[in-house]
């Protein structure tokens, strides 16, 4: 499911025991992965027309209206992953 809207995920650079990872997604999918993510999330602010910071499971990310994602502070690439099946799916 992830593959159906997620272009690449890129992992931001940093020595932390937590990563942040920005999850760009596809451009022909990116109106109907947003609309999901924003449906399935609590919103805490938003600058309209630009991006909204959310959170879902407890867990903030940022969305940006251009089709990025960005998660921080996530333990590894596994737990990013099921964030997206449940967020996405």
């Amino acid at each position: 499911m992830i593959e159906d809207y997620v272009s690449r995920i890129e992992e931001a650079c940093g020595a932390a025991k937590t990563k942040d990872y920005v999850v760009i997604l596809k451009h022909e999918r990116r109106e109907e992965a947003i609309k999901k993510a924003l449906d399935r999330s609590k919103i805490i602010t938003e600058i309209r027309g630009v991006a909204v910071k959310a959170s879902f499971k407890d867990r903030e990310f940022t969305l940006f209206m251009n089709g990025r994602l960005m998660f921080k502070s996530l333990r590894d690439r596994e737990e990013l992953n099921t964030l997206l099946r449940e967020l996405l799916g």
